[in-house]
């Protein structure tokens, strides 16, 4: 073989080694491309299938009979395995009513092209689910079906459904109770422009066609109308600005609100009682205010012609003396008047609401027999009883209560009259006191008249008796000596009796005068102590006295006559009553007086005679049987002498152990001590 052959040959060679490599550098750009496809075929469907597995709808493909040929749950939460779908009719799977209508759908979409969409619901485990079908064409001859899972979205929309219907309910419900309400109701928005109004806010203040008439007008908008029908009378209409003022306050304060807001509406006074309230958003950003307000123009009328008629009838029951109680038929004091307020000394509002328990004097009145005779009277019986009271500081006090039943500003009522009897009390007590004492008086002056008759006539038939034995011619001289001596004595008796008789005539007819001058207490006590010592010695007894006072009062101005019948009667009356013993006269300074006492050894005056004591004819021994000479009227003298004096006269004594007999006689005014 030749070298041209040869070099031929390799430049074939060569040619097909290149060839070769080109060949392959192309299979190897083809198996990248394959590659690549791969590669990236493979990332499509790998999206492919997480696009599917993340998403919550289900997919179905059926074919034109309406067979499952494919499933994909993704992510619904009622996945089921393709098993339990795959290669079975609807039929088969779905309810009857649901699965012709999904053949219906599969037909329509294959003979129209277009997407079918529709809804449905099925009863899952007891429970009601809702679910949206799309049907789409997929390739030729097969349906693509997304079915997603609406039963929240249909829940809400029945809920949203239910809810618009309950407003409507409730909004008509308002509606209806807002116009059938006597009161004016009302909204209104920042802009103080209606967003609703009732019945009687329309017809009573704005004069509105209907109630959607104010829905976004103003107050002032209705009050300018109203004024434009009446140019001629500028006050027949004067709500508007009113009303907007206070909502201003409102929604400035941000809180409920009260307002009097008052004018003429149509040419009438009118009265209302306003209550206003801001309104406010879920966040809290005020929208508004609403209102209600309250025509109480009759009410306010009646007010004032109660507050009249209440002044007049406070008027009325102040000006009456007696007390005035006004009590329910359980005794609850409703009202009193000023009477009874001064009378017990308590304020009128500390008797409302109380019963009168508080006002009983304890232990005086039985109070369920005065709760009855409440009820009685409140049911038509008047009563009449006494009642025993207290006063705030504690003083008891009778009155007589009468009852009678009244109306009280229209309500049923006790009208209660009681006046105090405190003087009839005292008057009837003095009556009977003085009946007492002038029965005992009676008995008194019996044994007095006996007592009289007896001291009277003893002396009196010593002198009779006497002087007839005088008219005997041959009396000696001791015998005329000795009946002269009886004769002096029964006469001196006689005076004396006769003396104290006509000194209390003198007291009883005012006719004592005091005569003051100076007058010595000591030379007067020593005079009357030495006058009756004679008596005391004949009965035995001792007789002293004892002056102890400062130098400076032995003198005092005082009238001595009366200071000297006082001792006089005072030591008659203890050497009367004193068989044994002594007596003792003194005198002392005592409280810026002179203190004066007659002291004996007698038989002492009865406790029961002790009070009495000073009273006339009244003796320590009444007994007849037993007598003592004496009137028993000697002390009734004294103390009448003693008070005339200024001063004051008592008795200390024990029976069967003696007495003391004090009295004062006061210092003059100029006596300095």
């Amino acid at each position: 073989m030749d070298e041209v052959e040869i070099n031929a040959i390799l430049a074939e060679l060569d040619d097909l080694r290149k060839k070769y490599e080109e060949l392959k550098a192309l299979h190897d750009a083809q198996n990248k491309i394959q590659s690549d496809i791969e590669s990236r075929l493979l990332d499509s469907e790998a999206r492919n299938a997480a696009l599917l597995s993340a998403n919550p709808d289900m997919m179905f493909v059926f074919d034109k009979q309406g067979y499952f040929i494919d499933y994909n749950g993704g992510l619904n939460e009622m996945y089921a395995p393709p098993e339990f779908f795959v290669g079975k009719r609807v039929d088969e799977v779905l309810p009857a009513p649901i699965a012709t209508l999904t053949h219906e759908k599969i037909k329509q979409l294959f003979e129209t092209g277009k997407m079918q969409v529709y809804d449905y619901d099925l009863v899952i485990q007891g429970k009601t689910m809702f679910f949206e079908s799309r049907l789409v064409k997929y390739g030729t001859d097969k349906a693509l079906a997304v079915v997603r899972n609406i039963t929240q979205r249909k829940n809400y929309e029945i809920t949203l459904k239910e809810s618009e219907l309950r407003y409507q309910e409730l909004y008509n419900l308002l509606r209806l109770l807002a116009d059938t309400a006597p009161d004016m109701i009302w909204a209104k928005d920042a802009q103080k422009r209606y967003i609703f109004a009732n019945r009687a806010m329309c017809q009573e203040l704005l004069n509105a066609s209907d109630t959607n008439e104010p829905v976004g007008k103003t107050d002032l908008y209705f009050a300018l109308r109203e004024r434009e029908k009446h140019p001629e009378d500028p006050n027949w209409h004067t709500f508007g600005e009113l009303c907007m003022d206070s909502d201003e306050i409102t929604m400035r304060e941000l809180r409920p609100m009260q307002f009097d807001e008052y004018g003429n509406v149509k040419g009438k006074f009118m009265f209302l009682d306003v209550h206003k309230a801001p309104i406010f958003s879920n966040d809290g950003k005020l929208m508004g205010v609403v209102g209600t307000a309250r025509n109480i123009t009759e009410k306010k009328e009646m007010e004032e012609k109660l507050k009249l008629s209440e002044q007049t009838y406070k008027g009325i029951l102040n000006s009456i003396s007696e007390a005035v109680y006004i009590q329910d038929e359980n005794g609850v004091f409703i009202d009193v008047n000023d009477t009874a307020t001064r009378i017990y000394g308590y304020p009128r509002e500390y008797f409302i609401g109380r019963t009168p328990e508080f006002l009983s004097a304890p232990g005086y009145n039985n109070l369920e027999q005065v709760a009855q005779c409440v009820k009685k009277a409140f049911h038509g019986e008047p009563q009449v009883f006494e009642f025993w009271g207290i006063r705030h500081d504690g003083a008891y006090f009778p009155k007589i209560v009468s009852l009678t039943p009244g109306v009280y500003f229209g309500k049923n009522c006790v009208i209660a009259v009681a006046r105090d009897i405190t003087e009839q009390k005292n008057w009837e007590k003095e009556i009977l006191e003085a009946k007492s004492k002038a029965e005992e008086n009676d008995k008194l002056k019996s044994a007095f008249l006996a007592n009289m008759s007896h001291e009277i006539r003893t002396p009196l038939n010593g002198i009779m008796g006497f002087v007839q034995l005088l008219r005997n011619p041959n009396l000696s001289k001791d015998d005329l000596d000795k009946y002269l001596n009886v004769i002096e004595r029964s006469g001196e008796r006689l005076n004396e009796l006769l003396t104290g008789l006509l000194d209390m005539a003198r007291i009883e007819a005012g006719q004592v005068k005091v005569i003051y001058k100076r007058t010595n207490i000591a030379s007067l006590v020593q005079y009357v102590t030495e006058f009756f010592t004679p008596d005391a010695r004949v009965k035995g007894l001792g007789i002293t006295h004892k002056i102890n006072i400062p130098e400076q009062l032995v003198e005092i101005e005082t009238d001595g006559y009366l200071l000297q019948d006082i001792f006089f009667n005072l030591i008659k009356n203890a050497i009367k009553y004193t068989n044994k013993g002594n007596i003792t006269i003194g005198c002392e300074y005592f409280d810026s007086s002179l203190l004066f006492k007659v002291s004996d050894t007698g038989i002492g005056v009865p406790r029961d005679k002790q009070k009495v004591i000073f009273d006339r004819f009244v003796r320590a021994n009444n007994d007849l049987t037993n007598p003592v000479d004496g009137a028993g009227l000697g002390l009734s003298i004294a103390k009448a002498y003693v008070e005339r004096l200024g001063g004051k006269i008592w008795l200390e004594s024990e029976p069967g152990r003696g007495s003391t007999f004090y009295f004062t006689i006061p210092l003059s005014p100029n006596v300095n001590f």
